[in-house]
Parts: C-alpha cells; sequence; structure tokens
C-alpha cells in the first residue's frame, strides 16, 4: 500500500493535458502507438460519467495517475463488468499507487454498480502483466496477433478480477 498521500477526484478537461502526457508516456514504452491526441482524450473525459467515471489520482494537489472504467460489452448481462484502465505517472510507479486505486474501486464498486473488472493487456506490456496478476487478477484469456501497430505484430491478454 502506498504511503503517500493519494486522493481521487472525477476528471475535468482541464486534467485532458496532464492525462495525455501520463498515457503518452507509458505508450513510450512500447512498440504500439495509439494516435491518442488531446481531443481523443478530451473526448473519454466527456464522456465519463457518475457510474463509468474517468478519475484522476492526486498525491499533494498533483496528478499522479488516472483510471477510467468503461462499459464492458452492450448487453444488459454484462452490466456489472467494467474495462479498467490505469496508468501511474513514472516517477510514481512501484510505490502502490495502482494497488491503492484498485483497492479504491473495490470500495466504489457497489455505488457503481459492478462486480467483476477486466483489463486488456498487450502480451508484450510485461509491467501491466504483472501488476495485475499481483493483484488478484487472472489470465481469462488470449487473443492470439490481434494487436498491429507499424509492422509489429503481438497478443492481447485479458485479464479479470471478481469483486463480489
Amino acid at each position: 500500500m502506498s504511503s503517500l498521500p493519494l486522493s481521487v477526484r472525477p476528471a475535468t478537461l482541464e486534467d485532458a493535458p496532464t492525462i495525455l502526457s501520463i498515457f503518452s508516456e507509458a505508450e513510450a514504452q512500447t512498440d504500439f502507438k495509439s494516435g491518442i491526441n488531446l481531443i481523443g482524450v478530451m473526448d473519454w473525459v466527456e464522456s465519463a460519467d457518475e457510474l463509468r467515471p474517468l478519475w484522476v489520482l492526486e498525491s499533494d494537489q498533483a496528478i499522479i495517475g488516472w483510471c477510467s472504467l468503461e462499459n464492458f460489452y452492450g448487453l444488459p448481462s454484462f452490466d456489472g463488468v467494467v474495462e479498467v484502465a490505469i496508468y501511474i505517472q513514472h516517477d510514481y510507479q512501484r510505490l502502490g499507487c495502482g494497488h491503492w486505486l484498485l483497492n479504491y474501486i473495490a470500495k466504489q464498486a457497489g455505488h457503481l454498480d459492478i462486480h467483476t473488472l477486466v483489463a486488456y493487456v498487450l502480451m508484450a506490456n510485461h509491467n501491466s502483466h504483472t501488476f495485475f496478476l499481483k493483484n488478484n487478477f487472472e489470465t481469462w484469456g488470449r487473443l492470439p496477433n490481434v494487436a498491429r501497430c507499424g509492422g509489429v505484430h503481438g497478443d492481447l491478454v485479458l485479464l479479470g478480477r471478481q469483486l463480489g
């Protein structure tokens, strides 16, 4: 668990440049580039709501990370399943911030009407894969060779965790 003073709040449009910066920092560590820009991040912020939020993680009033919860699938039987994405600024990784965020999500599960978290992780992203496995996620599936960018191909792993 993190010893940093941490808090979570809903993201605002003013946070979009910082969210993009943290996302771009993480993306720079991979061979896969999404093409996400500031307009795309602003769309993420605007499409978030109370049940499917995009939160920023702050320490000492500075944004050090963010997470989003998005609907997993469009059928009513999957309403309690959300895709979770967590991004932590490089200088704050391995300090328990992501673990703290997952615990925060678990505590909010009843208010958010969720029972299951899923995460999509590129197989080549060993750090994210390890992070989720260390936080009680299990490997639920693998989509071979579906990620493609600039001639690079990769597998996508589906990780999941039941909350209740």
